[in-house]
């Protein structure tokens, strides 16, 4: 079943670049943030970053997954507050 929590915190890595800065961005330990990641990648049926020493950079996938939710997802967030 997906999790909407799996895509903000997707978005939240993909525009911070780490999985510590994006953990601090959403108030979540590091772990939870590799957890939620690597549901997203299993329910998507692929890789969305290539892990580096310090960074996190898109895959392909990643790019266009990012590109088809990031505007739903700030609108829903934004319905929030």
């Amino acid at each position: 079943m997906l999790n909407l929590e799996w895509y903000r915190t997707f978005i939240a890595i993909f525009q911070q670049g780490n999985l510590t800065k994006a953990a601090q961005e959403l108030s979540m330990s590091q772990p939870n943030v590799s957890v939620h990641l690597a549901s997203l990648e299993q329910y998507v049926g692929g890789k969305l970053f290539d892990r580096m020493p310090r960074k996190m950079v898109p895959t392909e996938l990643g790019k266009k997954l990012y590109t088809q939710v990031v505007g739903s997802v700030e609108n829903l967030t934004s319905v929030e507050t």
